[in-house]
């Protein structure tokens, strides 16, 4: 249905399904141009640098109005239920997209656990301040990724404490005990950082069926003294320790500085002849960045499917322009067949993405103009015409 812009915003009008889904290819392919964070109003200017494909596939009021109306629950009742939950105007739709990560998906042996700052300064009651992440101020989540294929497989916000509920501790331990919820007894690796990583949280894994690397924070009471740092230590040295199947190594990168890694994957003091590093240190290396290499491609794109077209290095730009374009094609066909008076740049636009006003033959044309053609009034005089 073409949008009418003599329409006020205001009024009630239906959105279609088509126009949804073309809002939300819209999206899709604003993220894949890497303007998802500007102003997405400007997508509809008429210049050579913008893409014709907004333009041509929907208003940009259109846009606006349907991007505002969307909610994830019901606002007559979240108030009431807002007493007891933070999260609750999306807390039904994050718990169905946190199933569909569960089930969509079969991870390596190997996992990540780390935070997420997304990007967002508005109104809400757990937005963080992170001053030495790239965006600042956005919402902190907490995230299990599959090491290799980057992969989210569970996640979920950080929102403070609940109302009502005491203050919490050992924050880290529990992120990750309800992170891996899902892989408890499959004998997979986790890599963490300091914040999470703890000796009772190793042990803890273990009896899960779950095998940690982390780095460890300096203040921990089970740290012996000889392995923090000083200045008698020699660069590219190593001191390993052994207890209740858990290694910690402590590792020495230049003068008086010192690096702690605990394993309960790891059970002897291997050191790689190449590089003079623990293998502990280096397998912490491989899989510590799946979180990060996430949150850099959260900043473009959307959405990943490693298996399509996976010769090509550059699949996943490719499956989101096909995703995306297949969520807009469907209002573009309907935009051109059935809409009569459409401005010359949207006209151009349309022809431009291969979708060109359908002309139709001229003896409807003619009916028409017979049929709309204004007679005279009778009351007037002809010599007034």
């Amino acid at each position: 249905m073409e949008y009418d812009r003599s329409v006020g915003l205001d009024e009630k009008e239906e959105i279609t399904m088509m126009e949804l889904k073309a809002s939300i290819g819209i999206l899709l392919l604003a993220g894949l141009l890497g303007r998802s964070k500007g102003n997405l109003r400007s997508l509809w200017r008429t210049s050579p640098w913008e893409s014709p494909i907004f333009k041509a596939t929907i208003s940009r009021d259109r846009f606006d109005k349907i991007i505002s109306c969307l909610r994830f629950d019901d606002k007559r009742t979240r108030e009431e239920r807002k007493q007891a939950d933070k999260f609750t105007a999306i807390r039904e739709i994050w718990s169905d997209f946190q199933d569909k990560l569960k089930t969509c998906y079969t991870p390596g042996l190997d996992l990540t656990i780390d935070e997420q700052l997304l990007s967002f300064r508005g109104k809400c009651p757990f937005r963080q301040f992170i001053p030495k992440k790239p965006d600042k101020y956005g919402l902190k989540f907490w995230l299990c990724v599959d090491a290799e294929s980057y992969c989210v497989l569970n996640a979920f916000p950080y929102i403070g404490r609940q109302p009502g509920q005491e203050k919490q501790k050992h924050i880290g331990e529990s992120v990750v005990l309800e992170l891996l919820k899902p892989f408890y007894g499959s004998n997979r690796n986790v890599t963490m950082d300091n914040f999470f990583t703890s000796v009772s949280l190793a042990k803890n894994l273990q009896t899960k069926n779950l095998t940690l690397i982390g780095t460890l924070r300096k203040n921990k009471p089970e740290i012996p003294i000889e392995f923090l740092s000083n200045k008698t230590r020699e660069v590219g040295s190593s001191l390993f320790g052994f207890e209740d199947n858990l290694t910690l190594v402590s590792f020495v990168p230049k003068n008086n500085k010192a690096v702690l890694l605990l394993s309960s994957k790891h059970h002897d003091n291997q050191v790689d002849n190449k590089t003079g590093k623990p293998v502990i240190i280096l397998d912490y290396n491989k899989t510590k960045g799946a979180v990060d290499t996430v949150d850099q491609m959260c900043h473009k794109y959307t959405a990943k499917n490693p298996e399509w077209n996976r010769n090509k290095r550059y699949q996943r730009r490719l499956f989101l322009e096909e995703l995306g374009l297949s969520l807009v094609t469907p209002l573009l066909d309907f935009r051109s067949k059935t809409s009569k008076f459409l401005h010359k740049d949207i006209q151009n636009a349309l022809a431009i993405v291969g979708h060109p006003i359908t002309r139709r033959n001229s003896q409807e044309s003619n009916e028409d103009s017979e049929q709309g053609k204004r007679k005279r009034c009778s009351m007037c005089e002809t010599s007034k015409d």
